[in-house]
């Protein structure tokens, strides 16, 4: 039976490990964050044509929480993302919609590292209908976890943008739907990868006014947007849009366009809007959908730590507070 560690002792290591990034938390018995770090081995750090997975991705582990395990002894290591893929160390399944997050935890698959026993997180399926295609989450059902309360009961919506941004119909802490948008992947490959790049000068700083500008141009017709982004590279030419200001006009058109879409499909038009994302897609989200008159909430961008201590409790890797005081 896991036993409570002291007051700001170590409890527990959670790892949100994605495909091309790894942070991991070293989390008390508050389940507060007493260290964090951030790293590039995501899963694809591991060649495909390995042929001992396991040794490769004890490699990596050891790598960012070796020297943790060295100091503070066996902890219990709760991961969740890419790594319980096809892709990653091992297949961690799916809980089908509608799905509740307080299951999670019963759901663990565990995998044997050299750096001890690795718990992962299931993620979330969606089966196809007739009208629409299946959808999954790996990672982002445990920042869910963390965002929502365990006394919530209202409807809400969750936003958890990136590369595959995700839009989340929630009802407290049951996940009814979810669909992905690959609006950061797009603008990825056409600010690098396309004729639109040609003319653009990436900056460090943010251009309100041209992602303004891409924000109305998106979210006016938002069917038409593989035909306006031509526009990034036209006014460009034109002279109307400096160099350094192309990228932030082509990432407010592809937000823009999403965001006016997704509104039209989210069930409950009135729940409040959480975003849950870095500062800078946070920002960006957030001046789309106040454009588009809707509320928001910024969530706490440590969620996935939140979450991860949350299945741990559920799971018994670590003691609650209150079963350990009964």
């Amino acid at each position: 039976m896991a036993k409570l560690a002291p007051p700001e002792a170590p409890q527990m290591i959670g790892l949100d490990w994605g495909t091309s990034s790894l942070r991991a938390f070293l989390i008390d018995s508050d389940g507060q964050v007493l260290a964090e770090r951030n790293g590039s081995d995501g899963i694809m750090a591991v060649s495909s044509d390995t042929t001992d997975l396991r040794s490769d991705f004890s490699r990596i582990a050891e790598a960012a929480v070796g020297d943790w395990i060295t100091t503070y002894g066996a902890l219990p290591m709760l991961a969740c993302g890419m790594i319980g893929s096809t892709q990653g160390v091992a297949e961690a399944g799916y809980l089908e919609l509608p799905a509740d997050l307080s299951a999670m935890g019963g759901r663990l698959t565990t995998v044997e590292l050299t750096t001890g026993d690795l718990h992962i997180v299931p993620g979330l399926q969606k089966a196809p209908t007739e009208a629409t295609a299946p959808d999954v989450i790996r990672g982002e059902e445990t920042q869910l976890l963390g965002l929502l309360g365990a006394d919530d009961t209202e409807p809400s919506t969750v936003i958890l943008p990136g590369t595959h941004t995700k839009w989340v119909s929630c009802r407290g802490q049951r996940v009814t739907d979810f669909t992905t948008s690959m609006s950061g992947e797009l603008f990825g490959l056409l600010s690098t990868s396309s004729i639109l790049g040609r003319l653009a000068e990436p900056t460090a700083g943010f251009h309100s006014e041209a992602f303004d500008w891409g924000l109305s141009v998106g979210a006016d017709d938002p069917a038409a947007v593989t035909s306006s982004i031509f526009s990034a590279r036209t006014w460009a030419l034109d002279g109307r849009l400096r160099a350094e200001e192309v990228n932030d006009y082509l990432s407010g058109m592809l937000i823009g366009a999403e965001v006016a879409h997704q509104l039209t499909v989210v069930a409950d038009s009135s729940a409040p809007v959480i975003v849950c994302g870095t500062t800078d897609l946070t920002k960006r989200y957030t001046l789309a959908l106040r454009r588009a008159g809707r509320e928001t909430i910024n969530a706490n961008p440590r969620a996935a730590a939140t979450g991860l201590f949350r299945i741990a409790g559920q799971s018994g890797l670590v003691p609650t507070k209150e079963y350990s005081h009964a």
